[in-house]
């Protein structure tokens, strides 16, 4: 393989050269072997716990979003907190990768941040497939999808234990279809890893690192 300190390129087998070749990716002119690990599926398939058990607390894209800390949230840990006029210039910079709207608040994930955590190492983001085909679109094959499935008999029971409102149970399963639909276009992405987190939490969590190779 190949070591890459700033133009240097050294080559530690030369029988590797061309596989490090088609295995590497381009992000802006500069070659990386990192990925971006992008965590999709149903909301309340488990999939931020199961990234969050996988990876480490560096490793996570931190977002912006225009809201307000909730108690205990920290700034540059859980989120950017910035003005919705300083979430609306960077719109207007394009310097988000993807960004989004719910409840009335935005979240968005910057370019700079990818790219900063991707020179240190693999990261993950849990995300909509929405917000996935954004990152791919601008950075290619080094953003990589992880489907998270659950059966809607298994959700509505997880949310019944952890005590959700009737309402609530309701608009998670109004989505549950929808959200299991992305799964289709998603198939067409090679690197597409789809584990199912119906069993024990742990079991889905030893699937994604045997299949990430981790």
């Amino acid at each position: 393989w190949y070591n890459i300190q700033k133009s240097k390129v050294t080559f530690k087998s030369f029988g590797n050269i061309f596989q490090s070749f088609f295995t590497c990716s381009i992000i802006k002119g500069e070659m990386t072997m990192n990925y971006c690990y992008v965590f999709i599926g149903p909301s309340g398939s488990g999939k931020t716990s199961l990234a969050e058990a996988i990876f480490q607390p560096e490793q996570k894209i931190i977002t912006y979003t225009n809201r307000s800390p909730r108690p205990g949230e920290k700034d540059q840990e859980d989120y950017y907190f910035v003005s919705d006029n300083t979430f609306n210039q960077m719109i207007k910079g394009n310097e988000f990768a993807e960004w989004d709207q719910y409840a009335q608040h935005k979240y968005g994930s910057s370019k700079a941040e990818i790219k900063k955590k991707l020179t240190v190492g693999n990261c993950y983001a849990v995300l909509t497939a929405n917000g996935f085909w954004h990152l791919y679109e601008y950075f290619g094959t080094v953003v990589r999808p992880i489907f998270i499935t659950i059966s809607k008999e298994t959700l509505q029971s997880r949310l019944k234990k952890r005590g959700d409102s009737s309402e609530q149970i309701s608009a998670r399963l109004a989505v549950y279809v929808e959200d299991l639909a992305q799964l289709k276009r998603l198939k067409a992405i090679p690197s597409l890893l789809v584990v199912s987190n119906d069993g024990a939490f742990q079991e889905a969590a030893d699937k994604i690192k045997k299949g990430l190779l981790i």
